[in-house]
């Protein structure tokens, strides 16, 4: 295995000139031995050097350093504040490079030879810091003597490449000072220009992120610290770079847990939380803590294992689920109260109401002929009220058993159901001359006796709202919410959402009035108008959402309405016949 190569070439005048102007990138003369040029030439070309994109060191032949480029900075890791510690090749350069370069290269060079070689660095090309420096010295012992992938273990990112190297000698006031001149190997610029893209890829990832991002690598520190993490903690980058995740991440008495945890993570590089989300208690700089969702997955990079955190803070979504479910759950309360009240009221209010009528009906049969006319028509008008307020109660009745009833699951034809109510109605559409179509409906899991309950409402209804000059026409339709060739993969009939439609050619309504009809006692017509209590269509809503499904209605005036119900074919709680299917099938539905 060989990190450091090189041969000696010796050179004709001419074409040492040449591969020097070629290493160096510009026209420094080197020329054989006797025809050197002075120091004053050469510093001449040190500004050109200095901003040379390759990498040029200029030492003595005691291994001195004499001259560093910016390029050689970069490649070699060495930052503008250790420049002055970086004196001698021994530091700049791996040492068993720097002893090759000792033996082979500057004796070859001090005889006008170019030395070539190659050279593996370690951790070379590091990226910036913020303040513009490079992030350390990179050159190390085991870069020249062993050739596997290194890591870089301040950004977790594999930084080995290979470079060349040429060394030739030159005269500076009578001195002989050596070139060194490196690059990055034809095979590997293409490498290093990817890095570089990959490099800026994540970092603008990492800090554009919303949530925060925590690396640790394969010593259990933390190499990666994105700003999300900055705001959510609170510490700033600097504090937490080099530190173990649990001495600042979490509470103390969970942090030995959470650390064991990542240690062994990274040595197994496998667990049972790795690719999930959990919920976990996170701590704050100012010693507050939080819950948190992480998830972790362990990546592979330089040939060791990097664990990344994705943390996200649910302190606010926690928070608005407790208020949330507080509020339902007052509302639930409100709710069974109300209905509460609706059933005992309701029967309260029958005992007087049934002496009113036997009063009001002996009154009538017994003293009539003591009443004058007026009196007769107060008597009538009490009967009526006891008439109507008897439909009232009659409706809040209804509404609560609707409300508050135990249902009954059961594969329930609409069809037969829907053809049913038509029976039931057959003196109402003869009487008023209409015509109720009942297309094929789809068998689903409900309550039968509510689902007569709401075909008769919306039926009834469509008859009773007709348009005096034109026979009511009644057409009731359903279907698939998705046909046979929209549903997803792997999804089943019972599955699905039907959705049902009852249109008619009556008076219609304003769109601006779909809510309020379904609201308790709601009309948009006088009673003498049209008949009835504005309980029916609160009724069929109420059946509808304890079915787990929807109503809604749109319409216009003088032409007609429709009504929309979506149903699922099984209800939401799961409830199902016991040892049967749920009775839906392709063959229930038209398409």
């Amino acid at each position: 295995m060989t990190a450091v190569c090189g041969r000696a070439v010796r050179p004709t005048a001419g074409t040492v000139a040449k591969r020097a102007a070629t290493n160096c990138r510009c026209r420094m003369r080197v020329m054989s031995q006797p025809d050197r040029p002075n120091a004053a030439e050469l510093i001449d070309w040190g500004a050109v050097v200095a901003q040379w994109p390759e990498a040029v060191v200029i030492c003595d032949i005691r291994g001195r350093l004499r001259f560093v480029n910016r390029a050689a900075e970069r490649l070699l890791g060495v930052s503008g504040a250790q420049r002055g510690e970086v004196a001698s090749l021994a530091q700049a350069y791996p040492a068993a490079f720097a002893q090759r370069l000792r033996e082979d290269a500057f004796p070859a060079a001090l005889r006008g030879v170019i030395w070539e070689g190659r050279l593996r660095l370690a951790s070379a090309m590091r990226d910036s810091t913020t303040d513009g420096s490079t992030s350390g010295h990179s050159a190390t012992a085991d870069s020249a003597t062993n050739d596997s992938a290194t890591n870089d273990s301040s950004k977790g990112v594999p930084a080995t490449i290979e470079t060349e190297v040429r060394v030739f000698a030159v005269k500076s006031g009578g001195e002989s000072l050596l070139v060194i001149s490196q690059r990055l190997a034809a095979d590997q610029s293409e490498l290093a220009e990817a890095l570089a893209e990959a490099r800026a890829r994540k970092r603008s990832i990492l800090e554009s992120s919303l949530d925060p991002i925590v690396s640790i690598n394969h010593e259990g520190v933390i190499i990666e610290f994105n700003r999300a993490a900055e705001q959510v903690f609170g510490y700033p980058r600097g504090r937490v770079l080099g530190t173990r995740p649990a001495e600042l991440l979490f509470p103390p008495e969970l942090a030995e847990d959470q650390q064991k945890r990542i240690d062994r993570y990274l040595a197994a590089e496998e667990g049972s939380m790795l690719g999930k989300r959990a919920e976990v208690v996170a701590r704050r700089a100012d010693g507050r803590t939080f819950p948190a969702e992480l998830a972790m997955v362990i990546s592979r990079e330089g040939g060791s294992p990097i664990l990344t955190f994705f943390i996200r803070d649910i302190s606010q979504a926690k928070s608005d689920a407790a208020e949330r479910a507080r509020h339902e759950a007052e509302l639930e309360r409100s709710n069974q109260d109300l209905q509460q009240f609706a059933y005992v009221a309701s029967h309260d209010l029958q005992e007087p109401l049934r002496k009113i009528k036997v009063f009001s009906d002996r009154l009538r049969k017994q003293h009539a002929e003591h009443l004058d006319e007026l009196g007769h028509q107060c008597l009538e008008r009490i009967q009526s009220a006891a008439v109507r307020m008897q439909s009232l109660i009659d409706g809040l009745l209804t509404l609560s058993r609707v409300a508050t009833g135990g249902l009954k699951f059961e594969p329930v034809n609409l069809e037969q159901v829907a053809r049913d109510v038509v029976a039931d109605l057959e003196a109402q559409i003869e009487r008023v001359g209409a015509r109720v179509e009942i297309e094929r409906l789809p068998t689903i899991q409900a309550d039968p006796l509510q689902m007569r309950q709401l075909f008769q409402n919306l039926i009834g209804n469509a008859l009773k709202f007709r348009r005096p000059d034109e026979p009511p026409l009644v057409r009731v339709s359903g279907r698939f919410v998705h046909r046979r060739g929209e549903r997803p993969a792997g999804s089943r009939p019972e599955d699905e959402t039907v959705r049902i439609l009852v249109e008619d050619n009556g008076i219609g309504f304003d769109d601006r009035d779909a809510e309020r009809i379904f609201g308790v006692f709601q009309r948009l017509h006088t009673r003498e108008a049209y008949e009835g209590t504005g309980m029916g269509l609160a009724i069929c809503r109420r059946i509808v959402e304890r079915h787990g499904g929807t109503i809604t209605a749109r319409g216009k005036p003088g032409v007609g309405s429709t009504f929309e119900v979506l149903l699922p074919v099984v209800p939401p709680s799961g409830r199902r016949v016991e040892g049967g299917s749920s009775g839906a099938s392709d063959d229930d539905i038209v398409y």
